[in-house]
């Protein structure tokens, strides 16, 4: 009796950037650009825009709620 094939979970982009409207390029402190990186290993993304438009999100979400 043939087995059935188990489909292959394929993991998709969760596309963070869904819509790109530009790039900023601005100046940072060593210890900015440290915790950019420690960020980005913690939060298992593949890039630095990633952790902005992350870190973003929850700035926003934060000044949302407070502003209720």
């Amino acid at each position: 009796m043939a087995r059935k094939s188990i489909p292959e979970i394929v993991p998709q982009d969760p596309g963070f950037i869904r819509d790109p409207d530009g790039f900023i390029n601005v100046p940072v402190s060593k210890e900015t650009r440290e915790q950019l990186h420690a960020l980005k290993a913690s939060m298992r993304v593949s890039s630095q825009a990633e952790v902005i438009e992350k870190a973003i999100a929850i700035v926003s979400a934060i000044d949302a709620a407070v502003r209720k």
